[in-house]
């Protein structure tokens, strides 16, 4: 592995680790009848001075975490590093049972979304709810070596 990648992959654990959601224990559970939410993701990256970029897959998880009621995506759109719309996932809501899970997935061969993309993501509910985890996971592999890492969905409105 060189030097450059070496310290790309020591650079991406530590970044996962300090995105790990962490929450005090005891703590209410957190209720809300929709959200927007923003979700960071990396198509590529650049490492070695930028001159070299590594192509990384994307997955963009919803998890419905309540245990009764059914929730509703109505927007799952991905954005480019320069904010423009690429992609919308979604024609009509899309309903996802209690806990259960949907999951996007950008290919790592697919570079349009460039080193800072995002997804927004909106869903609603007709009563409170147990908020859904929305996450992405990007990974790639070169050569015998790997890399992974997560982003977590910032809540950017919220319905209570």
């Amino acid at each position: 592995m060189s030097k450059s990648l070496r310290l790309l992959t020591q650079v991406l654990v530590v970044a996962a680790v300090l995105s790990l959601p962490w929450r005090l224990a005891g703590g209410e559970p957190a209720t809300a009848r929709g959200q927007l939410l923003f979700v960071p993701v990396y198509s590529e990256l650049a490492y070695g001075d930028r001159k070299h970029t590594l192509n990384l897959s994307a997955t963009l998880t919803i998890r419905n975490t309540d245990r009764k009621n059914p929730l509703s995506l109505t927007r799952v759109d991905y954005y480019s590093s320069q904010g423009m719309l690429l992609r919308s996932y979604l024609k009509k809501p899309q309903s996802i049972s209690p806990m259960a899970s949907v999951e996007y997935i950008i290919s790592g061969a697919d570079r349009t979304g460039g080193t800072a993309a995002s997804f927004l993501v909106e869903w609603e509910s007709a009563s409170p709810m147990s908020v859904p985890v929305v996450e992405a996971v990007m990974i790639s592999a070169a050569s015998m070596y790997g890399v992974s890492f997560q982003s977590v969905a910032q809540v950017l409105e919220e319905t209570r």
